[in-house]
């Protein structure tokens, strides 16, 4: 008798479902529904307070439901049709699946998802029986170009500006060169068949410069507007925590920090706002996380940390600045559970930071690590660049020489609890992202790059403690490529979503890789057409 083939499993959302908490309850059906899509695992996009912000406000929006999907749910294990979480309906029934981006390697994630839906990748290719793809996020902002030939509409800006103008013209037009049209003519929205900044049409008309709707103080300082988690969940990077964004953009003015630049003006919630925001968190978690490009910065960051713990709460932040670390910030930390901080050096010498505007020494840094080994902190993250413009090996070796101090201060404490902690290295490499002051550098080659990380890797193995984490060349050359690149770029990236390994990818298209990602930029800067907020 025959052995019965076993038929392919599918994907089961249901445990997912089950692990969620709604802060409130949300609609289940309505008029019209969007497709909202992350190009990453579930764990990673539901731990993106921005998607989870877009998801409540198309919920809050009357006559419109949204249903996620994310790379790891699908119909089949070998790689069939993406469903949605709330429903399992397949990607390919909506009339518009909208993407949010924040790093440019999940765009291969996209393409992915497209082709298992069996949308077509090109733009040029979909006709009116396929979805709208839209792209939002900060990728959408940064550089559009490189999935200029793949995606319909980009999303320039803050959801909060942009549902309210896209939802409607969504809803009431029906044809789809007519709702092109309409967007192109809306303020926010880059769409490239309608526009043309790199002159390749025959029929190009004068482009004026796009701009980025970024949200306003006045929107932060209006009642009821700060953006939390809407769906609490064990199954993220931050299992369990509810999410609370404390600001926007950053005080210090980093070369190599597009945040920095293009989030705007750094500007912050108000305390009343973020505490009330607390309870609603409490009917499902006892733990908030603090997110921001700088937390620290709040200028209530200790009133707001301390009133969070005596309300019961176990907190968390993200990322401080260095130069916030105060035992006021670090005493209900710790009183609330916290045993981790996390620090941006960037680099082991004054020299390097000063020369990215980053006006650290290393003597207020250790002064710092101090404190928070002091307060009874255990676990320390220091990240770290390597591959900046005029780096010397000298200055590789300084984030060594100042791991090892830190190591020393921590020793210095484990001497008297008795708890020896662990420090861990960060080390990315320098991506020239664009609308930054280095947006014109070429990227450290790769032999200089290896070298830099080798001696790295050398010196930590040497330190009892202290862990390391690098980031490959290639994978550099390739994020700095498809950062950076023009429309173009679409051929390597559809070649990479297909299955072909970057390695090979980045070999068959050096003739435009290399300059690209190793010689210094012209005056004229092909993303400039999209203007900042």
């Amino acid at each position: 008798m025959a052995r019965s083939r076993k038929k392919p499993s599918r994907h089961d959302w249901a445990p997912y479902r089950a692990a969620e908490r709604a802060v409130r309850p949300f609609k289940v059906h309505d008029t019209h529904r969007l497709a909202l899509a992350y190009a990453n695992r579930y764990e990673v996009g539901m731990s993106s307070l921005g998607f989870q912000r877009v998801y409540e406000l198309v919920q809050e929006t009357p006559g419109w439901t949204c249903e996620r999907f994310f790379t790891n749910g699908f119909e089949r294990r070998d790689h069939g049709m993406p469903l949605s979480v709330e429903h399992d309906r397949p990607l390919n029934e909506f009339g518009c699946v909208a993407f949010s981006v924040s790093f440019e390697e999940d765009y291969v994630h996209l393409l992915q998802m497209l082709d298992r839906a069996r949308i077509p990748l090109r733009r040029r290719e979909r006709d009116v029986w396929h979805p709208l793809v839209v792209m939002g996020g900060s990728c959408a902002a940064i550089n559009p170009l490189p999935m200029a030939e793949l995606i319909d509409v980009f999303a320039l800006g803050a959801a909060e500006n942009l549902l309210p103008a896209m939802l409607p013209l969504l809803a009431e037009i029906a044809d789809r060169d007519a709702l092109l049209d309409q967007l192109a003519a809306t303020p926010g929205f880059y769409v490239p068949s309608r526009h043309d900044p790199e002159g390749r049409s025959s029929q190009r008309s004068e482009l004026p410069k796009l701009r980025k709707l970024e949200i306003s103080l006045e929107q932060m300082r209006a009642p009821g507007y700060l953006p939390t988690s809407c769906i609490v969940t064990p199954k993220t990077e931050f299992s369990e925590k509810f999410l609370i964004e404390m600001s926007r953009g950053c005080p210090e003015k980093c070369r190599y920090c597009w945040a920095t630049f293009g989030m705007g003006k750094f500007r912050w919630h108000p305390t009343d706002f973020i505490l009330e925001s607390l309870e609603r968190a409490r009917p499902v978690t006892d733990q908030v996380g603090f997110v921001a490009t700088a937390v620290g910065d709040h200028p209530e960051i200790a009133r707001i940390l301390t009133e969070a713990y005596d309300a019961g709460f176990r907190s968390s932040v993200s990322s401080i600045r260095i130069p916030a670390v105060k035992p006021e910030v670090l005493e209900p930390l710790h009183a609330s559970g916290a045993r981790s901080i996390t620090l941006a050096p960037e680099t082991g010498s004054d020299r390097m930071r000063f020369a990215m505007n980053k006006p650290i020494t290393n003597e207020l840094l250790l002064d710092k690590v101090r404190l928070i080994f002091a307060s009874g902190m255990t676990q320390l993250k220091l990240y770290f660049i390597i591959g900046l413009p005029d780096e010397t090996m000298d200055d590789v070796q300084a984030i060594l020489d100042l791991g090892a101090a830190c190591r020393e201060i921590m020793l210095e404490h484990a001497a008297a609890t008795g708890v020896i902690g662990k420090i861990h290295l960060g080390c990315n490499i320098l991506i020239p992202k664009p609308y930054t002051p280095w947006q014109r550098e070429s990227m450290d080659d790769e032999k200089s790059l290896k070298r830099k990380i080798a001696v790295l890797k050398k010196g930590v193995a040497a330190m009892p403690n202290v862990t390391l984490g690098t980031m490959p060349p290639r994978q550099a050359i390739w994020q700095t490529y498809i950062s950076r690149a023009g429309s173009d770029a679409a051929d390597a990236i559809e070649r990479v979503a297909r299955g072909q390994s970057v390695a090979s990818v980045l070999r068959e298209f050096d003739h435009r890789v290399h300059p690209e990602v190793f010689a210094s930029f012209p005056r004229d800067l092909r993303w400039h057409f999209l203007r900042m907020g």
